[in-house]
Parts: C-alpha cells; structure tokens; sequence
C-alpha cells in the first residue's frame, strides 16, 4: 500500500479508531503489527516472510549475544549473513553477475551467467539497515536486547516508516513502542499539519515536475540547456517526492502517538559537502557514519584513513540506492566532493556562504544528474554537451522546464515554513490551521491524478 492510493484514507481511519479504542499497550501494539502486515503485504504477501524472518533472525541473534556472551561475535556473524544475505540475493546477484559476465566478454571469454530475475521487495534496503543496527549495537553493549517479540515486530515493521524510513534506531523508536501512549488531540493535529504538507509536497509538486522531467530524459539527445533544466527540475522532485514521503510517515506516526526523526532539513541551503549529509537524508547519512564511516576510519585516524573510511562510505551510499553503476558514480562524486572540501579547508579559508552555497548547490545537481541517469554512455554524451548550441524552441522549453522547477521549490519553501504564530489565541489558531489545511486540500485534488505516481525510494 501507498501513502498516495485513495485505500490509503480508509485503512488510517480504521487503524486510528481501533489503536485509540484499545487502552491496554500490549493490544495497542498487536494492532500495530496486524496494521503494519496488512499495510507491507498489501499487494506481494509473499514479501512478509522477508521481513518476519528478518525480524525473528535478529531478535533471537541478539537475545543469544546474552545467552551465549563467548559467541556474541558468531550471533552478529549470523545476523551479518543473514540481512546481507537476502538483500544481495534480491537487489544485487543479477547485477554483479551481468557485470562479471561483461567484463569477461571484454576480454574475449564467452559468459552466460544465470540470472535471478527476483522481484525487489519494498522497503528492503530500510529495514535491512534498521534491523542490523539493532543486533550491531547490542554486540557493541550500547543497548539491552528486547524479549518481546511483539515489541521487536512493531519496531521493524512500523508501517507509517517501514518502506522509505527514516531509518530509525532502536534506541530511539524502541522506547517509544515500549512506552504507554495515550491520545493528545495536539499531538493529531501536528500529524495532520505533517500529513497535508506531504501530499501537497508529493502530489502537488513531485508528480508535476517530474512529468516534465520525464519528458527531458526521454529525449535522444536533449540539448545543453534543456538537459540542466531536466536536472533541475529532479533536483526539486526528488526533494518534493522523498521528503513528502518523510512528512506523511512523520505525520502518520505523530497521530499514533509516536515522534520519527526529522529526515530533511532544508539541503539545498547546505554551504558544504559535509553540511549537505547533515541535512539530506539524516535518518541514512547518520547511519552510514556511525556503522561504516566510523569503523573503517578507526579510532585514531590518519588523513588516508579518513579518505578511505570516506570512499568506501559513500560507495556503500550509493549502492545502496540502487544496483546500478551510475549510483556508485553518484556515491563516489560525493566522496569526492568530501574529500576535495577536506583538503581545501585544511589549506585556505572557507568560502563566503554566498559563494559557497550556488557552488554546493551546482554540485548537488550535477550528482543528480549522476542519480538519475541510469545508462552510462548517455550520461557520458549529457557531461559533454556544449552549452554554445541551442535553438529559440530548446531555449523555449529549456526556460518553461526551469520556471516549472522554481515554482515547485518556491512551495517547498513556503509550505515549509508555514507555521501558526503562537500569538494568536487557540480559537484563532484552530481556523488558521483549518484554513490551510482546506486550501493543501484542494491543490492536492487540482493536481491530482488517476495514475499517481509511486514514490522515488520505494525502489531502493
């Protein structure tokens, strides 16, 4: 199921009735689960038994960390092959093998590697990561393991964040499955407010740009300013797309009484490679420090330790995205980016922030560039255009498909920063409120279409 299906509507309503009605935690939270696989299961069933197995496989590795202290290192290995395991089987086996076989052909031995051809389960790569970091900080000592099974279950499966995150930890999301909750009208009407800013984000401004941008990438050979505008409009649809995703799970979550971490803030202001993987995708970027970038660092790093650790985390970054050569591209760019802003720093003053932040931003937008394009002999011919040929119709299309995009972030900026002033008395801020959620309504039911579109990373 999908935050933007019209089934969507109902099946909240049933679950906020039947959550709110039960009283008791325990019940609140088998209601939870039975939600969560109703919700994750809706169209492949078949994809629960990844993710209960997972589940089952890491709550009894880390209860054995306790059990078994001599074979803690055996219970992580265990939960490690395991996770790994069923996520390289699914997301990455046919793309190494087609890789490997071209690589042979390229040396004149003929290949013909069986592939799988599997179907890639939803929201993998998430709970992949949730779950791993889970027994990982167990074995570590920084949290206890849980002998709930129910509670573990709702921590993985929690459906409001289960298939594009955030990626939450379990010393953040667990305590809050294990804590009594009880109803806060305040508490539903900030998931609300969260909840319409993630249509309008989706519905209204992803979906519409992004058919513009389709059309661009559709093109033989769009021209050089066409392309950059394309490249700009994917730059606000995959903010718009990822992160109204991010504010319906949070809004979602809000009114079931729970709080997810705040996944976006404001990237595209960022003034450095570092500042930018401290504002895009928080929930993730703090994953891959913490349980890569920091590991392969070491404690007492050198500067090529450093690079390393920095290079194989944004490797790691961008195959995750995708089992595509063009998201390791994407993953490397911005190890480079870190690494060449590293070494600048280290040697001259930083820059002003009214250079520095065009700079970033320009940089952002050639790693999407990167992200979106999938065939590398068509990014090569796009990096190569000339922006000294153009005709009055490309120049044309090239301003529509830019003053478009702008127009897309314009509402992001404005929809983000839209806030009730606590000034006003309770009465006036309740028709406010009111008030703007009825006008996100009706651009949602202007712009929205029979065939909404799916979101960005439910195919990651």
């Amino acid at each position: 199921m999908s935050f933007v299906q019209l089934a969507y509507l109902p099946f909240l309503a049933l679950v906020l009735g039947l959550y709110w009605a039960a009283r008791d935690r325990v019940l609140q939270n088998l209601i939870l689960a039975v939600a969560s696989g109703a919700f994750y299961g809706w169209v492949h069933p078949w994809f629960l038994t990844l993710l209960y197995g997972s589940c089952v496989l890491d709550w009894a590795t880390a209860l054995g960390m306790v059990r078994w202290p001599s074979k803690k290192n055996w219970c992580l290995a265990l939960s490690l092959v395991g996770n790994l395991g069923l996520l390289g089987t699914f997301k990455y086996f046919d793309f190494f093998a087609t890789s490997f076989a071209g690589a042979l052909e390229s040396l004149g031995l003929g290949a013909n590697l069986p592939l799988l051809q599997l179907a890639l389960p939803a929201g993998i790569s998430f709970y992949t990561f949730q779950t791993l970091s889970y027994t990982i900080d167990v074995w570590r000592g920084h949290i206890a393991p849980r002998r709930s099974l129910l509670d573990f279950t709702v921590f993985v499966s929690f459906f409001p964040q289960l298939v594009a995150g955030p990626v939450e930890r379990a010393r953040d999301l667990l305590p809050q499955v294990e804590a009594p909750r009880t109803w806060e009208t305040t508490a539903v009407a900030e998931g609300i407010d969260l909840l319409v800013r993630g249509a309008v984000w989706k519905i209204v401004v992803a979906d519409t740009v992004g058919m513009f941008v389709d059309r661009v990438f559709l093109l033989p050979a769009p021209q050089f300013w066409v392309l950059w505008a394309g490249v700009l409009g994917f730059t606000v649809q995959i903010l718009a797309d990822f992160g109204g995703y991010t504010l319906l799970a949070r809004g979602t979550a809000r009114m079931l009484g729970f709080r997810l971490v705040e996944n976006f803030r404001s990237p595209y202001l960022a003034t450095s490679p570092a500042e930018f993987w401290r504002r895009w995708h928080v929930s993730f970027s703090s994953w891959i420090h913490e349980y890569v970038y920091l590991p392969v660092r070491g404690p007492s790093p050198t500067p090529l330790r450093r690079t390393l650790a920095t290079v194989v985390s944004m490797s790691v970054s961008g195959l995750w995205h995708g089992a595509s050569w063009n998201f390791v591209l994407w993953g490397l760019w911005h190890a480079m980016l870190l690494i060449g802003h590293r070494s600048w720093v280290s040697l001259r003053r930083p820059l002003p922030v009214w250079l520095a932040m065009p700079l970033m931003f320009l940089a952002t937008m050639t790693a999407w560039l990167l992200f979106r394009e999938h065939d590398i002999s068509r990014l090569i011919a796009h990096l190569g255009r000339s922006p000294l040929t153009t005709s009055y119709a490309e120049a044309a299309t090239a301003l529509a498909v830019a003053g478009i995009s702008v127009v897309g972030g314009a509402v992001l900026w404005v929809s983000g920063r839209a806030a009730v002033p606590t000034s006003l008395s309770p009465a006036h801020a309740a028709v406010l409120r009111g008030a703007g959620w009825a006008a996100a309504i009706v651009l949602v039911v202007l712009f929205g279409r029979d065939t909404t579109r799916d979101f960005l990373y439910f195919r990651f």
